[in-house]
C-alpha cells in the first residue's frame, strides 16, 4: 500500500508528459495548403506556355518581396500549386533543343516547388528558402526560352547503344594491342 502515491504520482507524471506538445510536431501537422486546383491561379484550357508564364510571375512577385512574409508566402503557394498542375498539358516538345526531356524539366520545377514549401512548412532559414525560390525562377525562365527555340530536337542516343558501341571500341583496342600490349 506504501507504494500506491508513488505509483500515482509516477502515472500522473507520465501522463501531463504525454499531453504536451511538441512545437516540430505541431509545425509539421499544420494543414497543408489547399488543393492545387483551388489556389492556382490557372484554367484547364490554357497552354502550357501561358502556365509557365503565370508560374513566372508568381515567383517574381514572391521574389519582389525579398522576404518571407504572408504575401510571398502565399505568391510560393500559388507558384507550387501551378508546378501541380503543368502536367496536366502535354508539352508541344517531347525534347528540347538542348537534348533534354521535356517532361523531366517540368518534374524538375515540380519536385523543387515542393521542396520549398516544405522547407516554408519546417520554419528553415529564410535566405536557404530564397535561393531556393531564385533557382526555381531561373530554371523556369530557362525552361520558356527552350520552348521558344525552334523544333525539338531528336530524342538523344539512348545509353544502352552507347554502352553498346563503348564496349565494341574498347573489344578492337584491347585486339590491336597486341599480345605484349603495344
Amino acid at each position: 500500500m506504501g507504494h500506491r502515491p508513488q505509483i500515482h504520482a509516477l502515472l500522473c507524471t507520465v501522463v501531463l508528459m504525454a499531453c504536451q506538445r511538441n512545437i516540430e510536431d505541431d509545425r509539421m501537422s499544420e494543414p497543408p495548403p489547399p488543393p492545387a486546383s483551388v489556389v492556382a491561379p490557372i484554367r484547364g484550357s490554357m497552354s502550357l506556355a501561358e502556365r509557365l508564364e503565370r508560374l513566372e510571375a508568381e515567383l517574381d512577385s514572391a521574389l519582389a518581396i525579398g522576404r518571407l512574409d504572408q504575401r510571398a508566402v502565399a505568391h510560393i503557394y500559388r507558384a507550387e500549386a501551378i508546378t501541380d498542375r503543368i502536367l496536366e498539358v502535354k508539352p508541344t516538345l517531347a525534347w528540347l533543343a538542348s537534348k533534354y526531356s521535356a517532361e523531366a524539366w517540368l518534374r524538375q520545377l515540380q519536385a523543387l516547388a515542393d521542396r520549398i514549401v516544405a522547407q516554408i512548412r519546417r520554419a528553415e532559414p529564410e535566405e536557404g528558402i530564397l535561393a531556393d525560390l531564385a533557382l526555381l525562377r531561373r530554371l523556369t525562365t530557362e525552361l520558356r526560352a527552350e520552348f521558344a527555340k525552334p523544333g525539338g530536337g531528336p530524342p538523344p542516343t539512348p545509353l544502352d547503344s552507347l554502352l553498346a558501341a563503348s564496349a565494341l571500341d574498347t573489344i578492337a583496342a584491347r585486339v590491336n594491342e597486341g599480345a605484349t600490349g603495344e
